[in-house]
């Protein structure tokens, strides 16, 4: 079988880059192919040869290889964490109840409890929750799949569930367990990888690229906004925003193909929905 190689993915990059503006700028469009022209003269040239052949990983299997790293350097954090910052801080407080719902490291956590929740995050991944255990002692921490909440009806005030649900491929349940959870009245926070992300052929790639290795990666679905508002509906929840995040500039440049063809690159990515962040309610009785 032909390897998967970094040409493969630099190409799709540079034609997407085209693809996006072939209308307005002829010149550019000139420049894009030549790039394309060097590239398929050159494919068997480092850094095009490279052998990528990425693997994918369960769940389970993922998150514990990824749980020492996860936090960063994080270009998808660095992109969400000024969207749901503010949310949390309007929605934190003393006397608050608050979950972190497949919380992972427990960077949200960590948010809620200093901003004085009474803070709990769940998450299925062992690995992952020592590490959250480990930077936030103020908070409880507990091994549950979000699809199932291991927590009686109406508890929490404020709930988030971050870059989570894509790793369903139905986020129905898991949206309807966050209901039922929430007291009337409650808040929920969901951020989630944008569809436009598959365009881009992203998935949930970690441990970097090394010569001789392949790529390791966790599924993500992508949801379109139909589905979440069928999710939201069938929750009982209520839509009070959602936001269509774009790419960040980290994330931009942390794109592999950035490092050989960096306009390309940005003509691809720069502008596009990188995030979907949703606000919702529980209604009150």
């Amino acid at each position: 079988m032909a390897d998967i190689l970094a040409a493969h993915y630099f190409a799709g990059v540079i034609g997407l880059s085209v693809l996006r503006r072939w209308y307005v700028d002829g010149d550019r469009n000139e420049v894009r192919l030549a790039e394309l022209r060097d590239l398929l003269d050159r494919c068997d040239e480092f850094p095009h040869s490279l052998k990528l052949n990425p693997i994918e990983r369960d769940l389970s299997n993922g998150y514990a290889e990824w749980s020492s790293t996860y936090d960063g350097p994080n270009p998808l954090i660095e992109t969400e964490n000024p969207v749901v910052f503010p949310l949390l801080e309007r929605l934190a407080g003393a006397g608050v109840t608050a979950l972190d719902a497949a919380c992972g490291t427990g960077r949200h956590a960590a948010t809620l409890a200093s901003l004085g929740c009474d803070t709990t995050g769940v998450d299925a991944s062992a690995e992952m929750l020592a590490v959250a255990r480990e930077k936030v002692p103020g908070a409880r921490f507990e091994h549950g799949d979000v699809e199932s909440l291991p927590f009686v009806d109406a508890v929490f005030d404020v709930a988030i569930i971050s870059l989570a649900l894509c790793h369903l491929a139905d986020p129905s349940r898991a949206v309807a367990e966050l209901g039922r959870v929430l007291r009337p009245g409650g808040a929920l926070v969901i951020t989630d990888p944008h569809p436009v992300g598959e365009l881009l052929g992203g998935q949930a790639f970690y441990g970097g690229i090394s010569p001789g290795k392949p790529m390791t990666w966790v599924r993500n679905h992508y949801h379109s906004a139909a589905t979440w508002l069928r999710a939201v509906r069938a929750a009982g929840l209520e839509v009070t925003g959602c936001e269509e995040v774009p790419f960040g500039e980290s994330q931009i440049a942390a794109a592999p193909a950035s490092l050989v063809y960096a306009e390309a690159t940005r003509d691809a990515m720069i502008g596009l929905p990188s995030l979907w962040v949703w606000h919702l309610t529980k209604p009150s009785r």
